[in-house]
């Protein structure tokens, strides 16, 4: 099929100002002037206008789909941009051909494996460069091992990464059951899209795809070829061993969840609807509002997004530094929004000793981490005294040493922790034949560990769950997953139990949950191998100079008081008898807080109001003369009186 791509030359640069030309367009998530969409529409420019037989480049729809200098089109209610183009542009999916450490590590996997390294490339291109990919093998250019990087690397259609046609041309066949990047690529250049009766005029006579509705383009299952990833395992002379095992599962962890039973797809969050729907297309200008969904297409990983930003000359990349650090913004946002809760609480214990429960709770469709194994979370946990003096400290990091205390081999998943150096990290580690853990991941063979945690309504009687189990020291904690007994809370729960040898009158506990995509200890091993790959070695440079610095994802604090009992219903006085020169305070119980406190003597005379924080901290009774006196908590629904003695 021929087909010719009309493009619109734009304003000059002249008259677009040498401020804007430096620093990029207004932010994205702002309404555009017209000088800026005009800006915005001239670096897209730079974009792909290659064209294949079933293929185009994202370039070729900048001129409908880029954001519209009348702001009448492609903006929300409140005229901001939903510019797909400009939305795609500074993603991981738009940048996935480019990505350095995505290119590093194809590189490393050949060098393992060098007998493998064509077929290696030619399964990754797959998915990080399906127009290039599918391009080669439907029209049999494809060299007899596949479409390599070095084919790569000369086509500017897979340079492309995961441009518009990638995804606009997927067929309805199978899709639930496909994995490794085996999209059923239309061939009648049909552009599969959300909206309903759509106008073919205009898009099939300047790019020569005609759009149609789809059904599918709404659904997970569109997603589920490239985020259902498996690889033949290798022993360690790079001999297949005929076992297979399953790298990313992240579409299978959703069919497993309570986000399918409620029809909440991947495009619910990935791609969230505009309010009130969007005008899609800035020709023609008959168009109306339609259904709308916003191609933000973030996930949790903002540090190559950062890298990626910081280097964009070098790996030449055609987004804007402010496009970049919109997604950014809004990958950040999604970590610390709509991923996980946490939650902490005191426990009882004896004198001298602290115990806190802390939940973690995933609320994302699948686990967390998902996706790449490099990705781990991990919990920080801080208890201070009154002072803020530190009293234990699991889980700091630091960017020369990582996490601190974790295992030089494999940290073990904790239901209690008592130790500085025991550190709680939800990972998936992975095995060779030898059972040592491994980066490699034609050399993975065993699940060692998997302990992300899986999403609400996750199930061990699931069909699905031979592909995306738990790993088996999480298997064995009867807390994960698990919430009075029953499966699918999506959530754990560990113990932190400190012994401080005092009677400190309270304590602080503060938990952290953060999140890293790309560790060090994931990498190094790949560095060994920077004198043999240019790839390699430009990635460490970069990863070097990077910030790593964790995401911070959830923060939960809490106070603790000696004496505490969580089940205990009635509050106490202590000391009980109280002698001169001691602090008379209260001991909580359970979690519901008084909102009067007052000291009466017997006869009913008022003689006190307390402050909370007074009472529990605790507070002199020096005035008082030796005696029976009562204490009243007022509470939202009850009272509660309690006797005490001045000796």
């Amino acid at each position: 099929m021929t087909r010719h791509t009309y493009i619109a030359l734009f304003l000059p640069l002249v008259a677009i100002g040498l401020g804007q030309l430096l620093t990029g367009a207004e932010n994205p998530h702002l309404r555009y002037g017209k000088d800026e969409a005009q800006w915005m529409r001239w670096r897209m420019g730079q974009l792909c206008t290659e064209e294949g037989v079933y293929f185009t480049g994202s370039g070729n729809c900048v001129n409908c789909h880029a954001p519209d200098a009348d702001g009448e089109a492609l903006v929300d209610e409140h005229g901001a941009t939903v510019s797909p183009v400009a939305d795609w542009q500074a993603t991981l999916m738009a940048n996935s051909a480019r990505d350095p450490f995505w290119q590093a590590k194809v590189d490393h996997e050949g060098l393992v494996n060098p007998t493998h390294r064509e077929s290696i490339e030619n399964l990754c291109t797959a998915c990080h460069a399906p127009q290039g990919y599918h391009e080669a093998h439907l029209t049999g250019t494809a060299g007899p091992n596949g479409y390599t990087m070095e084919d790569l690397m000369e086509d500017d259609l897979g340079l492309d990464g995961i441009g518009c046609t990638a995804c606009h041309s997927i067929d309805n066949e199978n899709l639930a059951g496909r994995s490794n990047g085996d999209l059923p690529i239309n061939e009648e250049n049909v552009s599969w899209g959300g909206f309903e009766n759509p106008w073919d005029g205009l898009m099939s006579g300047q790019t020569g795809f005609i759009p149609v509705y789809g059904e599918h383009m709404r659904n997970s299952e569109v997603c589920a070829s490239c985020h259902s990833l498996y690889t033949h395992t290798q022993d360690l002379q790079g001999e297949e061993t005929g076992q297979v095992f399953f790298e990313q599962t992240t579409y299978l962890e959703w069919v497993n969840s309570a986000f399918n039973a409620e029809n909440v797809q991947c495009q619910s969050c990935h791609m969230p609807l505009v309010e009130g729907g969007a005008i899609a297309a800035t020709q023609p200008n008959w168009l109306f509002p339609q259904r709308f969904g916003k191609h933000h297409l973030v996930g949790g990983n903002a540090f190559m997004l950062k890298l990626m930003r910081d280097n964009a000359v070098q790996l030449n990349l055609s987004a804007t530094p402010v496009q970049f650090d919109s997604t950014i913004a809004r990958t950040e946002a999604s970590l610390q929004q709509q991923t996980a809760n946490l939650q902490v609480r005191q426990l009882a214990t004896s004198p001298g000793e602290w115990a806190f429960e802390v939940e973690v709770e995933n609320l994302a469709g699948h686990k967390f981490p998902s996706g790449y194994p490099a990705r781990l979370s991990f919990v920080e946990f801080v208890l201070t005294g009154a002072e803020d003096d530190t009293l234990f400290h699991s889980g700091s990091w630091s960017p020369a040493n990582g996490i601190a205390g974790r295992d030089a081999g494999l940290e073990p998943h904790w239901d209690e922790i008592t130790s500085p150096d025991q550190v709680q990290i939800y990972e998936m580690v992975l095995g060779d034949v030898e059972g040592a853990t491994t980066q490699v991941l034609e050399r993975a063979a065993i699940l060692l560990k998997d302990n992300r945690l899986p999403p609400r309504g996750f199930s061990s009687q699931h069909p699905a769950y031979d592909t995306v189990q738990v790993g088996p020291m999480a298997a064995l904690d009867a807390d994960f997953n698990r919430r009075n007994g029953s499966e699918g809370s999506g959530a754990d729960r560990l113990v932190y139990r400190v012994s401080t040898g005092d009677q400190s009158s309270m304590v602080h506990a503060t938990a952290r949950l953060h999140y890293q995509a790309v560790p060090k200890r994931w990498v190094d091993a790949m560095f060994g191998f920077s004198d043999q790959s240019e790839r390699i070695a430009a990635f460490e440079s970069m990863y070097e100079a990077a910030d790593r610095t964790p995401v911070l994802v959830a923060e939960a604090r809490s106070t603790g008081w000696p004496g505490f009992d969580p089940d205990a219903i009635d509050w106490k006085m202590a000391p009980n008898p109280i002698s001169s020169g001691q602090l008379l305070r209260l001991v909580p119980a359970g979690v519901e807080m008084p909102r009067v406190i007052e000291l009466f003597d017997l006869s009913g005379r008022l003689i006190r109001t307390v402050d909370l924080s007074d009472a529990l901290l605790g507070h002199s009774v020096e005035d008082f003369a030796a005696g029976n006196y009562l204490v009243r908590l007022v509470f939202e629904s009850r009272s509660q009186t309690i006797r005490w003695v001045k000796s």
